[in-house]
């Protein structure tokens, strides 16, 4: 019986069993009614929803029913988005003109079904994405910048979880369809040994296996959807085992295990159709031992035992290590010996005649395998010899057998058969220069691990091996050299060394094979080694321009007219050879232009095809020494000269002037031992830009050696400051500042132009990285040489270096000026992007944190206009023009904040955010005396469902724009359902445009009766009571008069205004001159003032902008008041 561990599980999977059933049958039944519904249904539907997003509008054409869009072709054409079908369909289409006025007029469906046709407003750039059975189409505006917009999120996980599930589907259809093609079985063997239980599962074709165990549940899963019979073990548990039952479901089988509390089976792969779970169950007992049995084993043990080993001091011995017992099994015709590692192990594995060694990188001991009749069959002695930390494994062949290693999880497999099990990767060699210019081989290793001198007993010989961590790669066939052999290895590098001073070493990745004065490689290498004239001629590449040369002016004329004679006359060949002559002769005299004048008449009149490579390697030269490398690389990168070590030495030059100094570091390293066969003016060209190279790529003692060979009497001006100016760059290179700066001073003092700019350039690095740089100084000096010096990649760095500078002196606009020049002259300059992005954060850092507050308002706005392309996308963007507007209002210019927020309004809000900038901007019209333009701003804005606070903020503008433009009754209306101490203020402004003063006198005198007994009253509050007193006046209302003097009195006789207070509430005539001296006085007071500082006072906490005063009122009459 199994126990009740067993049966919870047993249950559970019962119970999902029948809710599986359940679903498929309500799908089944669901799959018909669709089926009996389809032909009703008789065209596809779908529906087309529109939304306004943020700075965009996007279509949704979406289709439900289908899984996939039904075949379509999208076009624009003149102002109407068409989308066609290949089938008739059905479109539900929302009232697009309502939904996005700004961007569609009309969205209709052809009569038949086959189109949807959409209007649009004005031109757009498209954004189209297909995300299953939907269309997304964005409407983007023709200044959008940057990436498009994404997808919804939703949808994309929806995508990705549709992906996930077709993958599964796809690999069960995969499966079924290979288990149908294979037919896999599985037969299962049990074997019980006095300790442990063994069950091994022997498939048919290779399969995948896995094991979990959790608690007393133990699942085993295989790859294949067929059944595993677990009858013969389920009819005799052991007790270690309660219960034991298979299944199939469409991703493989499983076995399910419930073991007894404690029990952990070990499961291991023996082959890749053969997997094993031991399981340790109860001993049967074991036989009593009593002292005679132990006395005769021990006698027989002394009469077996070898001559006893001579006595060693345990201390200086090493611990004995773990073993690793080989097991061998047979597949086929192929027998695998598994070497179970439990750690990665480097090896090597190699043949010679019929000995396969193996050679690993490990403590643990190698016994023999136990069972090794299968072994016996194809091998006649598997030996170990241990070595220290090294194992070796000697195995002698029989008969002619491959041999492939392998690697399964930590574990190496051998195999021995008629046909590669497991294919090594091939490993391939290559030459290379070192720092001398001599030759070395590499190996791609990869995965390399130690070098190990080995000694083959068979053949006496000594082997440099290089074992590896797995997978295997190795030589597929011996590779002889001069210096060594590359022998054919099934895993890692085996060299049999030919001659004295052979050296292996390990570099990354890679096995370096080199040689005391460089390996012999090959013959042509030996010529490129050695520069005598003799193996210069024989070059095929090479133009004796130092023949040509030519110093004596007389002679170099007479020359010339020689050669141009025979250019002019002659015919065919004769004429092709003397033109191109004569373009040499002009070439080695530093006439380049002269020389490409002669090769572009050649080249267009050639006769003779073979001159052709020729012709063409005389013009890249004549194109190097004109100054155009990149016209000289597109001949000397072609193939066929890439073997030729002199159009290498050209290359160098023209590499380094091309700023590629990766490859022309390469090139010089090849080409170095023949530079001294070129004249003068060529070798130093090439010396220089070898050290140029090495230079900008680090590598400083290939500089300062190419410095060496470098003949400084034979450098003209420039060259000579070009090598002061490399000396200071290798001196910076190798720390030592100091030298650097003063090499530096020195080119600088030398005036030639081409140099001296880097040097300065370089200078001011080194001065700012040490701190000691005098900011403005090397500003003004910097600012000056980038206006000198002009068109290669020194100016994109001289610009970007200043541009930094600028920014840092506080010179802002200068700083952005020198941004957008050298953008708009180095686009592709990595230097020049990385600035433009210092740039957009310098612009962030401006207007967004306060950093503009340091320069000039007017200033601050020229500079927003001028680089606005700076101001970064989305939410930062809209706060950076915010804060500025925020400042223009600050210093009272609200024309040109206005025009920044309505900027902002139209081109960049959308939603709530625009709700929130249109209240900024109304009250900005309301301070600047224009009510209409703040209604208008507040009503194209109208959004439903914003905050409540922002609701209330809006309406109090828009009331405010109505009793400003006279209509006083409209805003009261607004603000009938509405409180607060703003909101009365407003009402009072209402009531007192109106003329209705009694009522206004009343809210004024309620409003600070509230306060009354408090602190004392500021100033503009008394004069707010001297307005009702007036108020109280021009209505007649003696009785107000009088509770307002009884109720303020107090508070108002000692302040400066109570002679006006006293006169007004006193007895008074309304038409006495006295009396309109008062009004006129407190007609100069503006509500619209009092009604700002409300308005900061209330919502200047929550981020709103609000101007400290309004315009001055072009009058003023009582009804202003």
């Amino acid at each position: 019986m199994p126990s009740s561990g067993g049966q919870k599980p047993v249950r559970t999977a019962i119970k999902a069993g029948w809710r599986r059933a359940r679903i498929v049958l309500a799908a089944t039944v669901l799959a018909t009614s669709l089926a009996v519904m389809g032909p009703a249904l008789g065209q596809d539907q779908g529906q087309l929803f529109a939304t306004e997003e943020e700075g965009y509008a996007r279509l949704i054409l979406s289709f439900p029913s289908l899984d996939e869009l039904p075949p379509y072709r999208m076009r624009i054409e003149n102002g109407v988005l068409s989308i066609e079908f290949d089938k008739p369909v059905e479109i539900i289409l929302p009232d697009v003109a309502a939904t996005l006025p700004g961007y569609l007029s009309v969205a209709r469906v052809d009569p038949d079904g086959t189109g949807l046709r959409i209007g649009l407003r004005s031109a757009f750039n498209f954004n189209r994405i297909e995300a299953g059975e939907r269309l997304f189409i964005d409407l983007l505006p023709t200044s959008w910048q940057g990436m498009p917009p994404p997808l919804p999120q939703d949808v994309i996980d929806e995508l990705a979880e549709r992906a996930r599930l077709a993958a599964i589907r796809a690999e069960r259809e995969r499966k079924a369809s290979m288990a149908a093609e294979l037919d896999p079985r599985a037969s299962v063997r049990i074997g019980r040994n006095a300790t442990f239980m063994r069950v091994q599962f022997d498939w048919t074709v290779p399969t995948e296996a896995e094991f979990i165990q959790e608690g007393e549940l133990g699942l085993l899963a295989f790859e294949w959807p067929v059944s595993v019979d677990m009858r013969d073990l389920a009819a005799n548990l052991p007790a270690e085992i309660s219960l034991v039952e298979s299944a199939v479901t469409a991703d493989g089988s499983t076995v399910t295990f419930v073991f007894a509390d404690g029990v952990k089976p070990r499961f291991y792969e023996t082959a890749p159709n053969q997997y094993v779970l031991d399981v340790d169950i109860a001993g049967q007992g074991l036989p009593e031992l009593v002292a005679a049995d132990l006395v005769e084993a021990e006698a027989a043990t002394e009469a077996t035992a070898p001559e006893a080993e001579p006595p060693r001091i345990g201390a200086l011995q090493q611990a004995a290590a773990e073993t690793v017992t080989p097991f061998v099994s047979v597949l086929g015709n192929t027998v695998r010996v598994v070497f179970p590692f439990e750690q990665d192990t480097p090896a090597a594995v190699f043949r010679r005649g019929d000995t396969v060694w193996m050679i690993f990188d490990t403590v643990s001991g190698i016994l023999p395998p136990r069972d090794r009749a299968a072994l016996d069959g194809v091998a006649t002695e598997f030996a170990v010899i241990p070595s220290g930390d090294t194992q070796v494994v000697r195995i002698d062949l029989a008969q002619e057998r491959l041999a492939t290693i392998g690697s399964e999880g930590m574990a190496w497999v051998l195999s021995l058969g008629d046909m590669m099990l497991s294919p090594t990767e091939p490993l391939s060699l290559s030459r290379r220069r070192d720092i001398e210019g001599s030759f070395e081989m590499v190996a791609d290793i990869v995965r390399p691990a130690r070098i190990h001198d080995f000694r083959d007993p068979l053949v006496g010989d000594v082997l440099k091996v290089v074992t590896a961590y797995p997978p295997a790669r190795g030589l597929t066939r011996t590779l002889d050299y001069v210096d060594f052999a590359a022998l054919r290895s099934v895993h890692g590098l085996v060299v049999r060394p030919k001659s004295a001073g052979l050296d292996v070493e390990i570099e990354n990745a890679l096995a370096v094979i080199s040689s005391t004065g460089g390996l012999t490689v090959s013959a042509l290498d030996s010529l490129r080694n050695v520069g005598t004239e003799a193996m210069e001629a024989a070059r095929s590449a090479y133009i004796d321009l130092g023949a040509l040369e030519q110093p004596d002016p007389a002679a170099f004329r007479a020359k010339l007219g020689e050669l141009e004679l025979a250019a002019a006359g002659g015919e065919g060949r004769q004429k092709d050879l003397a033109r191109l002559d004569l373009a040499q002769y002009y070439l080695a005299n530093r006439l380049a232009h002269e020389a490409l004048g002669v090769l572009r008449v050649l080249e267009a009149d050639l006769v003779a095809e073979d001159l052709t490579r020729r012709l063409r390697l005389t013009r890249a030269i004549a194109d190097i020494a004109a100054g155009r490398p990149r016209d000289a690389l597109a001949v000397l990168n072609a193939a066929s000269l890439e073997q030729e070590i002199d159009a290498l030495f050209w290359r160098t030059i023209a590499r380094a002037a091309d700023n590629d100094f990766k490859g022309a570091r390469l090139d010089a390293i090849e080409a170095r031992g023949i530079a001294g066969g070129y004249p003068a003016w060529a070798r130093n060209a090439f010396r220089l830009a070898a050290v140029r190279a090495a230079v900008e790529t680090g590598d400083g003692t290939m500089a300062e050696r190419m410095l060496e060979d470098i003949d400084f009497a034979s450098l003209g001006i420039e060259e000579a400051s070009l090598y002061h100016l490399l000396s200071g760059r290798l001196d910076e290179l190798e720390g030592r500042v100091q030298e650097a700066i003063d090499t530096y001073g020195q080119v600088i003092a030398s005036e030639v132009r081409p140099t001296r700019a880097e040097a300065v350039y370089r200078t001011l690095l080194l001065l700012d990285k040490a701190g000691r740089l005098d900011l403005p100084r090397a500003t003004q000096t910097l600012a000056t040489e980038t206006l000198l010096w002009r068109g290669d990649a020194l100016e994109a760095d001289m610009q970007t270096l200043l541009a930094q500078l600028y920014f840092r002196n506080g010179d802002y606009r200068l700083g952005f000026e020198t941004v957008k020049a050298a953008v708009a002259n180095y686009p592709e300059s990595p230097q020049v992007n990385g600035l433009r992005d210092q740039a957009q954060a310098m612009f962030g850092e401006l207007f967004l944190n306060g950093v503009a507050d340091s320069i000039g308002p007017v200033e601050a706005l020229g500079i927003y206009y001028d680089f606005r392309h700076l101001t970064p996308p989305g939410a930062r963007g809209d706060e950076m023009i915010r804060n500025l507007a925020r400042r223009l209002v600050r210093v009272d210019l609200l024309d040109q904040a206005a025009e920044l927020l309505d900027y902002q309004l139209d081109n960049r809000l959308r939603g709530v955010a625009r709700t929130q900038i249109a209240a900024d901007l109304a009250v900005i019209y309301l301070a600047n005396r224009k009510p209409q333009d703040a209604l208008r701003v507040l009503n194209a804005t109208n959004l439903p469902g914003i905050p409540a606070s922002l609701a209330r903020q809006r309406r109090l503008l828009e009331a405010r724009a109505m009793i400003d433009g006279g209509r006083d009754q409209l805003a009261l209306d607004l603000l009938s359902d509405m409180d607060g101490r703003d909101v009365t203020l407003l009402q009072i402004d209402a009531h007192w445009k109106a003329r209705r003063y009694s009522q206004a006198g009343e809210m004024i005198e309620a409003l600070y009766s509230t306060a009354a007994g408090a602190a004392p009253l500021s100033r503009p509050s008394r004069m707010t009571l001297i307005k009702a007193a007036v108020g109280y006046v021009l209505a007649g209302d003696t009785f107000g008069l009088a509770r307002l003097r009884a109720k303020f009195g107090e508070q108002m006789v000692n302040s400066p205004e109570w002679p006006m207070f006293d006169f007004v509430t006193g007895p008074i005539q309304a038409s006495s001159l006295e009396f309109k001296k008062v009004a006129a006085e407190v007609a100069a007071l503006d509500s619209l003032n009092a009604f700002l500082a409300s308005y900061r006072e209330v919502y200047a906490g929550e981020g709103a902008l609000a101007p400290l005063k309004a315009t001055p009122p072009t009058g003023g009459t009582l009804a202003s008041l």
